[in-house]
């Protein structure tokens, strides 16, 4: 089982240094091999570790390249690398999952079926029981994050909140944070508007964000 100590190392030391990723992705292996057991999909029968490995291995690659982008300022800064490494990595899982259940599986004699379709209905049970508590947490967090960006500074909260509306999609049904915002106050559309052409408020524009972001960061953990 992994400790306290080692997640907490996980999430506190140099992200650009390579074995950081190494640690993450043995750290995530061991939990999503037990979710691909715990699977009782006929068609990933002998071959668990191998599935566990792709998944593990696809999920560190998209949190790498999430880090990439939330460094340039193209994203959110990443609060917890193996909280987002493991939601990344259940939801392959659960594509996966959802693509492969419908493959034909060998014939199974009536006990094996019984016990069969008694082990994937307390899965299914089990699963349902993780995607609310996964929803539960992800909209505490967006609370959390709409209640903080209400209390910035005037120019770090146009900053970010031009920044969020520009790479949301406004013309659809309002998101959980859209709503979030709302609550509070905050009309997301509002801010929704075109970079500046003038390369020292695009300047001043970028360092309010960064600044916003990082100032995210330290206030809501993952």
């Amino acid at each position: 089982m992994t400790t306290d100590a080692t997640s907490a190392h996980l999430d506190s030391c140099d992200i650009t240094d390579g074995q950081t990723w190494y640690d993450l992705y043995n750290w995530l292996l061991p939990l999503v091999e037990m979710w691909v057991r715990d699977s009782r999909v006929s068609s990933w029968y002998g071959q668990h570790r191998e599935i566990a490995e792709d998944i593990a291995h696809e999920a560190v690659m998209r949190t790498f390249r999430y880090h990439q982008r939330a460094d340039r300022g193209e994203m959110p800064p990443i609060g917890s690398l193996k909280a987002l490494s493991r939601v990344i990595a259940r939801n392959y899982f659960r594509d996966w999952r959802k693509k492969d259940w419908y493959l034909v599986r060998p014939a199974l004699g009536e006990n094996e079926q019984q016990t069969f379709n008694v082990a994937t209905g307390l899965n299914e049970i089990v699963d349902a029981s993780q995607i609310a508590l996964d929803h539960l947490m992800l909209d505490s967090l967006i609370v959390s994050v709409a209640q903080v960006v209400a209390r910035f500074p005037r120019g770090q909260k146009v900053a970010l909140l031009t920044d969020l509306a520009n790479m949301s999609d406004l013309d659809g049904e309002p998101s959980l944070l859209e709503q979030a915002l709302s609550d509070v106050g905050v009309q997301l559309s509002e801010y929704k508007r075109p970079r500046s052409e003038d390369p020292t408020i695009r300047g001043r524009d970028a360092a309010l964000r960064s600044i916003a972001y990082k100032r995210l960061k330290q206030e809501v953990r993952v």
